[in-house]
């Protein structure tokens, strides 16, 4: 007996423009990664409103992203977690 797969009322969305459209909803503005062959597809047609920092390795692609962490001065739309 097969199932029939559920039909939906929202038209679907890709997982980068959902990631997108997220990193957009909590305001951030920048990106730090050390993609490997894996994430290209995802990478590719970066839009220019987030700005994406590349890293040669991992440790120092967190030092970055911690270090202008601190360095930013908070916003109202800067969440404390």
């Amino acid at each position: 007996m097969s199932r029939k797969p559920a039909k939906s009322a929202h038209a679907s969305i890709s997982v980068k423009d959902a990631t997108l459209n997220l990193l957009r909803a909590f305001g951030i503005k920048k990106v730090f990664g050390n993609p490997g062959s894996t994430e290209l597809p995802f990478l590719s047609d970066w839009p220019d409103d987030i700005d994406y920092v590349l890293g040669l390795q991992e440790a120092s692609v967190i030092g970055m992203a911690d270090g202008y962490a601190h360095a930013i001065p908070p916003t109202a739309t800067r969440r404390r977690w």
